[in-house]
């Protein structure tokens, strides 16, 4: 049996057609539940029914992590290639139904049967999505055992059907920007072109980080097992880890990157005049997701966060929180993007002292009203570690997207007994704000490929300046053209070869090139160019090359948005 968990704010389904004989009856109307963990399940071929009563029972200990009480058991067939008989899989999926309505879960469950319209806002916290891999094998106890090694089987290439002409995997082949290969699902080739793209990203990321205050540090992908239960994941995310042995010791590559950036803390002696100290980092992580839920870069196996993790004390924590506040509405400024933000609070099962969160969530309120923002209560849905603050993108296309969350961490700075020296000489536990604005650099930019339909602003543009020679007697002035712009910092691509001024145009325009400039005879006796502007009818023509470097610089120092 596969899963895939997802900690939902809501979750809408509606049935609109039978596709089997065994097809339940059911209502044809929308379905909407809120803060819930809904479970996509695939039933495979030798699933037991006390293998579904496994899964609950396994289902039910994340559920208490997440602090979550209501659960949607979801049937979908998609996530394996090894499904069981319709009438096997279906009654697998009602003894799943019955054994949670025993353990008193508020259970629901989508019809078995349908294909459904589906929609769902995922939650922003490192447990908000895991998948598993459930086996017979399983119900015969034992000790623990090492993950056992897979066939391997030759992986099939991510399907294309039916993807819109706007989709990422469409647009970053048809820009040559990416590739998605066999030989590496779930992970991404990144070609010149769309490498730019990613360094220019960071590049800023950069820039804006330090102005911000932040240090930047770097960690090991892989780590001791030890490392790993003391932080709580090999309890509640061991199966979407990765694992290797080194000298007979168990080791894992990092599926978070938190506990390194804690490890950097905790490696000399703190003081309050240490804090705040923000460690960032562009940390590289590994999840082992099941193939049939690897959506391009959207969903991967490797891929890379644009983590932070601030150490404060508990009296600099609002201050903190509304510098990360500003920070966030900065990004996302820049790139366009509208956004509404929202507020989760103490979960049932929570860790840390009425006074933390009173203190943790009145903190996060101030930053979020102090800005003026609106923003909605999820009263109860927050971490078991923290209360948490997600902000939520929405692109050209109307569609909504959860990138940067804001999370203030009680648990960790116990787990790993942090401390710093205050004022008063005595030992103190710092609090750690956990917070991602890209989220997932990868993921994001899939999301820019789409918003922008692969036109990106100047400033991230792979290539930012095409520079045309009209005919061959024009070359040598072109390429003087070219020459300056790559001095003064511009992407550069050209085309001096015998093709029509027409051809090479068009071809310019298909890579979404801002500016075409063309080098004719005129230009050349005159000492000028002619600018074509990605967007806007006509050429301007008479442009003094000085006069085009001055006001392409300065749209890409402003990172004007076309």
């Amino acid at each position: 049996m596969k899963i895939l968990q997802l900690h939902a704010d809501w979750v809408e389904y509606e049935p609109v057609k039978k596709e089997i004989a065994q097809a339940e009856a059911v209502e044809q109307k929308p379905y909407r539940y809120e803060n819930i963990l809904v479970v996509l399940a695939a039933v495979e071929r030798g699933d037991s029914e006390e293998l579904g009563v496994h899964a609950i029972d396994e289902i039910r200990e994340f559920m208490k992590s997440l602090g979550a009480s209501r659960l949607l058991v979801y049937p979908y067939a998609h996530l394996s290639r090894e499904l069981a008989k319709p009438a096997e899989a279906l009654f697998v999926i009602k003894r799943m139904e019955e054994h949670a309505r025993k353990l008193t879960l508020d259970v629901h469950r989508a019809p078995f049967g349908w294909t459904k319209r589906f929609a769902i806002s995922v939650k922003g916290h490192p447990l908000a999505e895991q998948s598993k891999s459930f086996t017979q094998e399983d119900l015969k106890g034992g000790k623990e055992k090492k993950p056992a090694k897979k066939v391997q089987k030759a992986p099939k290439k991510e399907e294309h059907k039916e993807l819109s002409p706007n989709d990422h995997r469409i647009v970053g082949k048809k820009l040559d920007l990416f590739s998605f290969q066999e030989e590496a699902p779930g992970m991404v080739f990144y070609h010149p072109k769309g490498l730019t793209v990613r360094n220019a990203l960071i590049d800023f990321w950069r820039q804006e980080h330090g102005k911000a205050g932040y240090l930047e540090v770097s960690t090991p992908g892989v780590m001791n097992k030890s490392l790993w239960e003391t932080s709580g994941h090999w309890e509640h995310y061991k199966n979407n880890m990765f694992f290797t042995t080194i000298e007979d010791m168990d080791f894992a590559m990092k599926p978070m990157n938190c506990p390194g950036a804690i490890l950097v803390f905790r490696s000399g002696t703190r003081s309050y005049r240490d804090l705040p100290l923000r460690l960032a980092e562009l940390g590289t992580v590994h999840r082992n997701e099941l193939s049939g839920v690897l959506s391009g870069l959207f969903r991967m196996r490797i891929f890379t966060q644009d983590d932070a993790h601030l150490f404060v004390t508990s009296d600099g924590l609002e201050d903190e929180l509304l510098n990360v506040v500003n920070l966030v509405d900065r990004f996302y400024k820049v790139f366009g993007f509208d956004y509404h933000v929202e507020l989760s609070t103490r979960p049932e099962n929570s860790m840390g002292s009425n006074e933390l969160w009173e203190k943790a969530e009145s903190a996060l309120k101030h930053a979020l009203e102090s800005k003026k923002m609106k923003f909605k209560v999820n009263e109860g849905d927050g971490a078991f570690y923290g209360p948490k603050i997600d902000f939520h993108i929405k692109d050209s296309l109307g569609r909504t997207w959860q990138c940067a969350t804001v999370q203030v961490d009680f648990m960790m700075p116990e787990r790993f007994s942090l401390s710093y020296t205050g004022s008063d000489d005595k030992q103190h536990r710092p609090v750690i704000i956990h917070r991602v604005i890209y989220g997932s650099l990868e993921r994001f930019l899939g999301i820019l490929v789409e918003h922008y339909a692969g036109a990106f602003p100047l400033w991230l543009s792979p290539h930012q300046v095409a520079v045309l020679s009209m005919t061959e007697r024009n070359v040598e002035y072109a390429k003087k053209i070219q020459a300056a712009l790559e001095q003064a910092g511009f992407r550069v691509a050209s085309d001096y070869g015998p093709h029509t001024i027409e051809y090479k145009v068009r071809e310019a325009e298909v890579a979404r090139t801002p500016y075409i400039l063309v080098c004719g005879d005129k230009e050349e006796k005159n000492n000028t160019i002619a600018v074509r502007k990605r967007g806007m009818k006509g050429v301007e023509f008479g442009v003094k090359p000085d006069d085009f470097v001055r006001q392409a610089a300065a749209g890409v120092t402003e990172k004007k948005i076309w």
